[in-house]
């Protein structure tokens, strides 16, 4: 049995993980829409969220909202949530 210590970090871990996840979310939304991606707040925002992004080498796909789907991004929110996820069942079982 783990300390409580021990799942307190793990939980610590898995909250952090899921804030990344929504902060390349929210990238994902604002390059989506062009608009948003070219003022100066966006483009900030994007360099934040690009810091963010695991580099996994795909093409962004073109919307029609002037913007792009960034799949990079996308398979980054994934992996950080399948992450919590195993660290959810860790802790659970600890």
């Amino acid at each position: 049995m783990a300390s409580k210590p021990v799942r307190s970090l793990i939980t610590i871990v898995m909250d952090l993980l899921v804030l990344v996840a929504v902060c390349v979310t929210v990238g994902i939304v604002v390059r989506f829409f062009g608009a948003l991606a070219s003022t100066s707040v966006g483009e900030s925002y994007l360099r934040l969220a690009s810091m963010l992004t695991i580099p996994a080498g795909f093409d962004a796909i073109t919307t029609p909202y002037g913007g792009s789907f960034d799949v990079d991004a996308t398979i980054t929110v994934a992996v950080l949530l399948v992450v919590e996820w195993a660290l959810s069942v860790a802790r659970r079982r600890a």
